[in-house]
C-alpha cells in the first residue's frame, strides 16, 4: 500500500501547482516533498508529474489518482479536528463591526479566562440575521430592542459627546460653538445625522453639520481624530483606552443621550445553554 504522507504530499501538489506551496502546507521541505514523490511514484510504477521551468503537470495517471482521491485528506483533517475539540464547547456570536473592534474584542480574554472550555467564533455584520435558522448562538445590534419573538437584554443605551485631538482644543477654554466653528468635523458613512443629532441638542450650528470630512467607518473616524483631522461624536465607551492613552480628549461639553442601544439578543426557541448564558451574564457585567 503506498504510503499515506506521500499520498498526501501528491494531493497537495494536485491541488497547488506549486511544490513550494504544497511543502510550506505539509510542513517539510521542497526537496523532501520531491523524495516523497519520487517514493509514491516507484511504489505505484506510474509518473504521476511532470515537472517543467513553469511548475507541474499531472499526467494522464496522476490525474487519474488526483480524481480519486479527492477530497479525502480534507476530510480527514476535519474529522481529526472535530476530534481534538470533543472536550471544548464551541459559542457561535454575530456582533456590529465598531462595538466588536472597539468594545469587545479588547475584553475577551477575560471571558475566555473564566470560559477557557469554550471556543469563540465571532462575525461581524451590519445585516439582520435570522436566529432561527443561521448558525449563531447569539448576536449583539444596535437598537431600539423592539424586535419581534426575539429574547433581547439591553447592555447599554448610546450617547453621544465629542472627541479631538489634545491639539485642537485650546489651553484658555472657550465655548464649545467657538472651538467647533475652527474645526472640520469627522462623519462615519453609516453614522451620517450625528453630528446634526448633537448639534441640535446642543443648540448650536456648523457649516459641515451633515458633510465634513467622510470616513468609511467609526473605527477609521477614531483615527482620524487621533490624527487631529477634526472632531469627533462618539459613544465614550468605544474610545475609553485613546482617552486613558492621552491620544484623545473629551471636553466637558454636552452628552447627548439616544434611543438606541446595544443589545445582547438570543432566540428563545433554543434552549439557553451554559456558554451563552455565562457569555450574556459576563456582558452585563463588562457592561455595567
Amino acid at each position: 500500500m503506498a504510503s499515506l504522507r506521500a499520498l498526501h504530499a501528491f494531493s497537495l501538489l494536485a491541488r497547488h501547482g506549486r511544490a513550494a506551496q504544497a511543502a510550506e502546507e505539509l510542513g517539510v521541505s521542497p526537496s523532501a516533498l520531491s523524495h516523497l514523490m519520487r517514493k509514491l511514484e516507484s511504489e505505484l510504477g506510474a509518473t504521476l508529474v511532470l515537472r517543467d521551468g513553469r511548475g507541474l503537470t499531472l499526467t494522464e495517471e496522476g490525474q487519474r489518482l488526483a480524481l480519486g482521491i479527492g477530497d479525502a485528506f480534507d476530510r480527514i483533517e476535519g474529522a481529526v479536528d472535530s476530534f481534538k475539540r470533543r472536550g471544548r464547547t464551541e459559542l457561535r456570536i454575530s456582533t456590529v463591526s465598531t462595538f466588536a473592534t472597539r468594545w469587545l474584542i479588547p475584553r475577551l480574554p477575560e471571558f475566555q479566562a473564566i470560559q477557557p472550555d469554550v471556543e469563540i467564533l465571532l462575525s461581524a455584520s451590519t445585516r439582520v440575521i435570522d436566529l432561527e435558522r443561521e448558525n449563531y448562538d447569539c448576536a449583539i445590534r444596535l437598537g431600539k430592542g423592539n424586535w419581534q419573538a426575539i429574547d433581547s437584554t439591553l447592555l447599554w443605551q448610546e450617547h453621544l459627546a465629542v472627541a479631538m485631538a489634545p491639539s485642537l482644543l485650546p489651553r484658555e477654554g472657550g465655548k464649545p460653538g467657538e472651538i467647533l466653528s475652527e474645526l472640520r468635523l469627522l462623519h462615519s458613512a453609516s453614522r451620517r445625522n450625528d453630528w446634526s443629532l448633537w448639534l441640535n441638542e446642543a443648540g448650536l450650528e456648523h457649516n459641515e453639520a451633515t458633510f465634513g470630512t467622510l470616513l468609511e467607518s467609526r473605527d477609521l473616524a477614531i483615527q482620524a481624530a487621533i490624527a487631529g483631522m477634526g472632531a469627533l461624536v462618539i459613544d465614550r465607551r468605544f474610545v475609553e483606552q485613546e482617552i486613558a492613552a492621552g491620544h484623545l480628549v473629551m471636553p466637558d461639553w454636552p452628552v447627548i443621550e439616544l434611543d438606541t442601544g446595544y443589545w445582547f439578543v438570543r432566540s428563545p426557541n433554543r434552549p439557553l445553554s451554559r456558554p451563552v448564558s455565562a457569555f450574556r451574564d459576563w456582558l452585563l457585567k463588562a457592561a455595567g
